[in-house]
């Protein structure tokens, strides 16, 4: 019986040092940044409750940056009324953001400052795009430029809208 007991013990004690706790989906929480605008406003996550939100994260220096815009103002332009899009600029510099959009026609809300924000969301390189869903839980991470970002954009907007 004692052999019995040890070893159920013993079953136990292996499969809970083998069980993996699921990873934590991370959520996008309170975030408060400057927006890129005449006048001096900020953007709050927290007002955008039961909307799925997309984060593009770019710098005004970065050339891949730059080629993923006018997929990003393509997302805006269609799903703009159903998700929030903006762009979160690394930048400290509003003014280095403002000219780099004028010059690329580029018409999706600016953010600076994103650096403290980027880096809570693990985002390791540029551009970085976070979907979130409606209750603000990660749900699609793109890293880098692709010429099918547009397309995967639009793929994944019409999901997260339905």
């Amino acid at each position: 019986m004692k052999k019995l007991c040890f070893t159920a013990v013993l079953a136990v004690f292996a499969a809970a040092c083998m069980f993996k706790p699921l990873p934590e989906v991370p959520t996008l929480g309170e975030v408060k940044l400057p927006v890129v605008a005449e006048e001096e406003t900020v953007w709050t996550s927290t007002d955008y409750k039961g909307k799925p939100v997309l984060m593009v994260f770019m710098g005004s220096w970065c050339p891949w940056c730059k080629k993923s815009m006018p997929a990003v103002m393509a997302a805006e332009e269609k799903y703009g009324d159903q998700v929030e899009i903006v762009a979160v600029f690394m930048d400290n510099d509003a003014e280095a953001v403002a000219k780099a959009a004028k010059e690329h026609g580029f018409t999706v809300t600016a953010l600076y400052e994103g650096g403290e924000v980027a880096q809570s969301l693990d985002v390791n390189g540029l551009p970085h795009a976070i979907l979130f869903d409606k209750k603000h839980r990660a749900i699609k991470h793109w890293e880098g430029f692709s010429p099918s970002l547009g397309d995967e954009f639009q793929t994944q907007l019409a999901d997260v809208t339905k």
